[in-house]
């Protein structure tokens, strides 16, 4: 018995000899998130009185605001949308650090043309876009340009479009975890004079009007009304 009574009292004497936790410090104490793709890992550590770190001891991570961002059991920290949240960080004894979180991420794709671009079969013209964060500033970020159809429109180096039939089609913009279609409208050449069809140039001959309607404009063996812009085309 004697020897279980010391043994209590020696744990007892060493639980009120251990240092007790006074502050949670967290690096970084701010954090600001503009992409998608960003984490941050939050470092928490416990200290005593004088500043000196205790170890060991439990510390767990949570977010007051899961809908802007959240954090791991293990302190990584990832932006959900624009917004502000605390992370904090806190022990069972009650003891907190907190890291004030901002988000401001992109929330569009600004187009110029914003929504139809208009072409004309054998020209270009350029659709320039960009990605706008939660203050409509333009921010750093690669945009693809996909063509919902290479036969009727394709793209002529980074964002120039040449219109190659007739027709209405579509180019889709994505980046930043965010896309916006384009709608692409092509009309018919207008030719210049010395160009039309019965010229030389549009290799009709004496075609008739409506023979001409009823010819492959893109026909390469002479008679089709555009086979000119063909040559001059980048295919």
């Amino acid at each position: 018995m004697k020897a279980i009574a010391s043994s209590l009292i020696i744990v007892a004497t060493m639980a009120a000899c251990a240092p007790e936790v006074k502050i949670v410090s967290v690096e970084p104490s701010t954090a600001n998130f503009t992409d998608r793709g960003q984490q941050t890992k939050i470092v928490a550590k416990t200290l005593d009185l004088t500043g000196e770190e205790i170890a060991g001891v439990p510390i767990s991570f949570r977010s007051d605001n899961t809908a802007v961002v959240e954090v791991s059991s293990d302190g990584y920290a990832r932006p959900v949308a624009s917004g502000s949240a605390m992370i904090v960080a806190s022990t069972d004894t009650g003891k907190q650090g907190q890291v004030f979180v901002k988000v401001c991420l992109p929330e569009k794709i600004a187009c110029v043309p914003q929504d139809v671009l208009n072409l004309r079969v054998g020209t270009a013209s350029p659709l320039k876009c960009e990605l706008k964060n939660c203050r409509d500033e333009t921010v750093q970020g690669t945009l693809e340009y996909i063509e919902d159809s290479k036969d009727m429109v394709f793209k002529d180096g980074d964002n120039t479009f040449v219109g190659k039939v007739v027709g209405n089609t579509k180019v889709t913009v994505k980046g930043g975890g965010l896309e916006k279609v384009v709608s692409v409208v092509i009309g018919e050449q207008i030719f210049a004079p010395g160009m039309g069809p019965g010229s030389g140039g549009g290799g009709g001959g004496g075609m008739s009007n409506e023979e001409q309607r009823n010819k492959d404009p893109y026909d390469e063996g002479g008679g089709g009304q555009f086979n000119h812009i063909l040559k001059n085309m980048k295919m």
